[in-house]
Order: structure tokens, then sequence, then C-alpha cells
């Protein structure tokens, strides 16, 4: 194996953790990590700190790595090579895969008359569409998501109904407002745009709004609600629980009501919504168990934990194009996991042996 310096082996990890390494790079830096010990203590602990950073929402990020540092035994200053990339470590940031980039889907036609003749396009699983309705609005269909739209549609009036996640850039009619019917909420707009999460096994619905106007109608709803949303505003609206789960918590982030299962806050970084329309997936501080309902949809799989701890490791970072096993052999890297993919359903399980080696590698540090 080729011998690198320290100053090259920071560079390199300083590469890959913020989402830039090739794929040689990549393999190259695994390669290192797997030949000693102490390789492997060096890249957990930067890895630490940079995760440390992405879960305490301090954006201060070379204040962490400095306080990091501290607690670590005497060592050369090695990590001159990392200023630039800790300075944009607030989130930690990984290559990913979205299973390619290309636009696909179903649509069904159904007979004028019967229902005014609704259009239903299907965005399966594994794929991403884009269409343009005949007003000029342009819809980002996320994988296993459905609209549906009348024949008449931008007759009398402009609505679609989603089962799924779609980002809007809707095209301005005052004349004629955009209407979304999601679960139990109309959502109306005029030339705006703005995201929309809804699938039927979600325990929520939520808009994000990009820019524009957009006034969410909840009036159809146990709990009835009227509210207009300003640029940034993110809103997640919890659908009624059945009996099953009325002991379990409704959590929501932001401000909430007593009377309105509702919770709103605005957010800085509104692409953490909107990634998927251009291929990119970002995570902030997401479990295990969330990330893989989106794995499914993304790659058209089916995950399976044999292990229920894997569930609760977190992840934050922006994930891009590659395929799927290279996304596990990525996640490895930050978790204790092992996987098998076998007709379609990819089993993870905790690697003990890995587990051990990160654990001892950073008693070892200590």
């Amino acid at each position: 194996m080729t011998n690198y310096s320290r100053e090259e082996m920071d560079e390199l990890i300083a590469q890959f953790l913020s989402g830039n390494a090739t794929a040689a790079e990549q393999q190259q830096l695994e390669d290192w990590i797997e030949a000693s010990a102490a390789n492997r203590l060096h890249f957990l602990e930067l890895r630490e700190t940079w995760l440390a950073t992405a879960r305490s929402g301090n954006y201060d990020a070379l204040s962490a790595w400095q306080e990091m540092r501290t607690q670590l035994s005497p060592r050369p200053v090695w990590y001159a090579g990392w200023k630039k990339a800790i300075r944009i470590a607030a989130s930690f940031i990984l290559p990913f895969i979205l299973g390619g980039s290309a636009m696909f889907a179903w649509v069904h036609k159904g007979t004028p008359g019967a229902n005014d003749g609704m259009v239903t396009i299907t965005s399966p699983k594994g794929a991403t569409t884009r269409i343009e309705l005949s007003d000029g609005t342009e819809v980002w269909l996320n994988a296993g998501s459905k609209l549906q739209y009348a024949h008449s549609y931008n007759g009398l009036r402009r609505e679609v109904k989603l089962e799924g996640e779609a980002y809007f850039k809707v095209q301005t009619n005052p004349q004629k407002p955009f209407t979304v019917k999601a679960a139990d909420l109309r959502i109306l707009a005029l030339g705006t745009s703005f995201n929309v999460k809804a699938y039927p096994e979600d325990k929520t619905v939520v808009t994000t709004l990009i820019d524009g106007e957009v006034k969410i109608d909840g009036s159809a709803t146990s709990k009835p609600f009227n509210m207009m949303l300003r640029p940034h505003d993110h809103v997640v609206y919890q659908k009624p629980v059945t009996d099953n789960e009325k002991q379990l918590p409704a959590a929501a982030p932001g401000k909430s009501s007593a009377a309105t299962p509702v919770a709103t806050k605005a957010v800085d970084n509104t692409e953490i919504y909107t990634a998927w329309k251009d291929g990119n997936w970002i995570v902030d501080a997401q479990p295990l168990s969330e990330m893989a309902i989106t794995m499914e949809r993304k790659f058209n799989v089916q995950v399976i934990f044999q292990d229920e701890e894997l569930k609760a490791y977190k992840f934050s970072g922006t994930f891009r194009q590659e395929t799927l096993e290279q996304v596990l052999n990525i996640l490895k890297l930050t978790a204790p996991l092992k996987y098998s993919i076998d007709k379609g359903t990819v089993t993870v399980s905790v690697d003990h042996l890995l587990k051990e080696k990160y654990a001892n590698a950073l008693k070892a540090g200590k």
C-alpha cells in the first residue's frame, strides 16, 4: 500500500467529509482506514468532531474542532489542511446516491365524464418525475408519488390532488388560485414555489414555502384552522391518530398551538426540503429508521433491520448520486453495520467486530 503523509490523509479526509471525494479517493480512504488501528482512530476522532458540530447545531465548527483537540493527547499540529473544510462543516456531508437522475412517470387518463375525466400521473419508487401542466405550472414528483387532476384543469379552476411528495413552481394567475389537495388539507397558491410532502403512510403533511404566498385551508380537519405562509415557513400538520397510535406522542418542530395539530417554524435553508428534485438528499440529524423509509422509495427496495439499535444512529449530510451498495459502504464508515442485498431486500444488522473496533479506537484516543 502506498505510504501517505499525515497531511495528505488529512486533506483526503477533509475531502470526504465535505462531500467532494471522488470514488477513487473514497476507496483510497477506506483502504487507509483498514490498514491500522491508528489510522482508524485518527479518522474516528475527526469524524466525531464533525458529527458533534452537526448534532449541537453549532455552526462555529472551527471552535468545536479546537475544543476536541484539547481533549486529545499531545500530537503534532496536523490539522492545518482542515481549516477550510472545518469552516464549512456546519453539517456532516457525505457523497450519496439517489439511483440516477432519470425522470419517469406512468400516465393514466380516465374517460371524460367519469369523475370529470381524471388524469393520474404516477412516479414509481426509484424514480422522480417532472411534468408541466397546461397553464405552465411545473411539478416535480418524488419517488412513490401520485398526482391527479381533471381534464378540465385550468378551465374554471386549477386543482390537483397529491399523494406523496411534490415540488410546485406555480404559474401566476390571480383569478385562479392553484390548489393542492393533500390528505384533509387544501393548499392554495398564486405565483409561488413550494414543497408538499404528504405520503399516505406518513403521520404528517409537511409544507415548505420557498417564495411567494401560500394559504393552508384546514377547515375540513377535526380541529379546523387557516394560516398564511411567508417565504421560508415550514409547516407540519399532524394527521389524526388512530386508537393504536394515541399512546405515542405527536412530535413536530417549531411552535404549535394546543387548538390545532400544526407546528410552524422559519427555516434558513429550504433546500433541505427540496434538494430531492435535483437528485440530492440533504439529511439533518435524521435517524437511520427514517432514512430507511426514504431509501426504500429512492431505490425501490425493502429495508429490514435485524438489530433495533441501528435505527437510532443519526446522520447529517448532503448525499449525492451513486449506487445503493456504495451508499451502504459509506454508512459503514459512520455506523457499525453490515448488510446484504437480495432480490430487492436490504437486510442490515450490527457488525459487532466493527462496533468493537470503533469503541476501542475511541477509548484509545481518550
